[in-house]
């Protein structure tokens, strides 16, 4: 009854690469039914972000499970291994509740006490739960992170002027365009992230928002809450020809926004200036875009450097957390060691 947890994330690889190995969302409930009845798991969660995909595992009593996931993942992705064995990291038992301990908290985010992987790690959770694949040690396990984390979040100033990657990428932004109040901005989905760019773009004075989504009811409702403007997914290309910037955070499993598509629209656009910030993953832009004159495309890892001014704020509050999650992490031990001895 081992815990294990395999993953690859924004420390290991590029956009480029973490891309071929995520899930979308719709993919996910029939994913973890598989991946445990293909890989002999006892339990199994899948955690598929724009930065990170993991998978927690609770191992069949005598039977490694490390062979078989990494098994399951070239076949679903139909890619050889051989040429990304460096990029996967593993942890198991006590090395792997801690890890997800921080993960949760936002200690192993790009952007050091983000709070957006809170919300993503309980979204994986809930998909799990309804696809059956976890059990006592998981459930337990991920509860407790949860606890974990806002316990952090209360006793700690970790996420004091925190940048989420929506903030971010406002920022870069406005690096690149000064002040954003006269830009007119089309956002490509309308999930969590469209609804945090909404938000930071109506804060820093934009008052002509598009969004896009592929279902309308979703962006119906982000666009009554921040005034913005409603527009079909077979529309958006067509309105590219008015607007300064393009955000994209869809869960597409291929690209939307093609190099022919740009190299159309520009004439039409007298060459001006189009700035696109693309932070999904898989990537909804071809990275070709980049070679067109007057295109600017920036993707998640861009966004690197606008986030490193963050970590030094948090730095001070880093002991506190690490205190926290050791207490946690006794506790969850004591209890484990409770349910293998029961079950011995």
């Amino acid at each position: 009854m081992n815990l294990v947890v395999i993953g690859i994330n924004h420390k290991t690889a590029p956009v480029k690469i973490r891309e071929k190995f995520s899930f979308s969302p719709k993919q996910i409930l029939e994913v973890n039914q598989i991946l445990k009845e293909k890989s002999a798991l006892a339990e199994n969660l899948i955690l598929s972000t724009c930065n990170r995909m993991e998978i927690y595992a609770v191992e069949t009593r005598g039977v490694d499970c490390i062979g078989p996931i990494k098994e399951f993942l070239s076949r679903f992705h139909n890619l050889g291994l051989t040429d990304y064995q460096n990029i996967f990291y593993v942890y198991r038992d006590k090395e792997a509740v801690e890890h997800l301990f921080k993960v949760t908290a936002g200690l192993d985010s790009m952007i050091i006490g983000e709070m957006e992987i809170s919300g993503q790690v309980k979204k994986a959770y809930q998909d799990a739960r309804e696809s059956h694949s976890t059990g006592k040690i998981l459930n337990r396990l991920f509860e407790k992170a949860f606890n974990n984390a806002k316990k952090i979040r209360t006793d700690t100033f970790i996420g004091r002027g925190a940048v989420s990657v929506s903030s971010a990428a406002i920022r870069l932004a406005k690096k690149i365009l000064g002040e954003l109040g006269d830009k007119v901005v089309l956002i490509i989905g309308a999930g969590i992230i469209g609804e945090q760019l909404a938000m930071y773009l109506k804060k820093n004075g934009v008052k002509d928002i598009l969004v896009a989504n592929r279902t309308l009811e979703k962006a119906k409702i982000l666009t009554e809450k921040f005034s913005a403007t409603i527009v079909t997914f077979d529309e958006f290309r067509n309105r590219l020809t008015d607007v300064d910037i393009v955000i994209t955070s869809t869960g597409a499993p291929h690209c939307i926004l093609r190099k022919e598509d740009i190299l159309e629209l520009m004439p039409r656009r007298k060459q001006k200036p189009l700035f696109i910030i693309d932070l999904a993953v898989p990537r909804d832009v071809e990275e070709e875009v980049n070679k067109i004159d007057n295109v600017y495309l920036y993707n998640i890892d861009d966004l690197q450097k606008i986030i490193e001014q963050n970590i030094s704020l948090r730095k001070n509050e880093l002991d506190t957390c690490r205190r926290i999650i050791a207490g946690s992490l006794e506790s969850f031990m004591g209890w484990w060691a409770k349910e293998k001895k029961h079950d011995a």
